[in-house]
């Protein structure tokens, strides 16, 4: 009996250590969006282990990414995929730059360093983007192009031109709510109530 109990004690001891690893692979994971519907349900392909390397050819708009996948290098046109997964964040490819996906209520908001003139030399800048699905084109976040897009939701687009005053604005986060400002407008005005995600 008392073999049986130290047993059943071990197994569980086993199984919650692994399950608790699983859930560490799972924040750390790295792999490829192949399609638009594999980022929907979140499906990663050719999933990196710690002796895979991913290389994003970011520079000057490299038009590949290139992976060393279990032993084997593999090529992959950026214009073909749809986006990755490193370090617990998504990104998604658009005119073959790598475009962090940062929120998906509504509609998608992403972030990209874009190198700015700051007195003699250029520096990264975070700069701020949308698009209304993950199938539609990445535009800059400028209270204009959002006036432009949801030209259906009228009290969206008005409340938009009166609650933010510059473009830089639009990406006010709300720590009290835990959201962005324009997504808490968003489903404000929204006819369907309560928040869904993107049609991704």
């Amino acid at each position: 009996m008392k073999n049986s109990i130290k047993m059943l004690i071990a197994m569980m001891v086993i199984s919650i250590q692994g399950i608790r690893l699983h859930a560490q692979n799972t924040k750390t994971t790295t792999g490829i969006y192949l399609t638009e519907q594999d980022f929907k349900t979140g499906k990663l392909s050719y999933i990196l282990s710690a002796n895979d390397k991913l290389q994003l050819n970011g520079f000057l708009g490299g038009k590949h990414i290139g992976l060393v996948y279990q032993g084997k290098k593999i090529k992959l046109s950026k214009s073909e995929v749809f986006g990755y997964r490193q370090n617990n964040q998504d990104f998604r490819f658009f005119h073959n730059e790598a475009y962090q996906i940062l929120d998906t209520a509504g509609f998608l908001l992403y972030s990209h360093p874009q190198l700015t003139q700051q007195g003699k030399g250029y520096k990264p800048v975070e700069g701020y983007f949308f698009s209304t699905s993950s199938a539609m084109p990445v535009l800059s976040l400028t209270i204009e192009n959002i006036d432009k897009s949801f030209s259906a939701q009228s009290e969206f687009r008005y409340s938009v031109q009166s609650y933010f005053h510059k473009d830089a604005d639009l990406i006010t986060f709300d720590k009290a709510d835990n959201q962005y400002e324009i997504k808490h407008l968003y489903f404000e005005h929204k006819q369907t109530p309560g928040t869904q995600h993107a049609a991704l």
